[in-house]
């Protein structure tokens, strides 16, 4: 296992870009949700693409920790948490444009 901890690091990074990128596109869908007014809902975007900048931060901190302190199996769960993160996210996506 030791031998693919370089690999699953820069699988990882590329994950956990690509996540970025999808909730940042998926935050207006998210907070229309809320059914506020548009300046209530420009005002709940910003904030979800804020948050989102902390939990990019957590994962790229918790990849880098778990790859220079080899724990693979503790890496392997950072990989798993990202997926989880982008099948839900994508499925709430696909979920709210079927209804708009």
């Amino acid at each position: 296992m030791e031998r693919y901890l370089p690999h699953l690091f820069v699988v990882n990074f590329v994950l956990t870009l690509v996540d970025a990128s999808i909730g940042y596109h998926a935050a207006p869908l998210l907070v229309r949700l809320t059914n506020g007014g548009e300046e209530a809902e420009e005002s709940a975007t910003r904030t979800v693409r804020s948050l989102l900048a902390a939990v990019v931060g957590s994962y790229m901190f918790l990849n880098c920790l778990f790859y220079f302190n080899p724990r693979p199996s503790l890496l392997l769960t950072v990989t798993g948490f990202i997926v989880v993160d982008m099948v839900c996210q994508l499925w709430l996506r696909r979920k709210m444009e079927g209804e708009g």
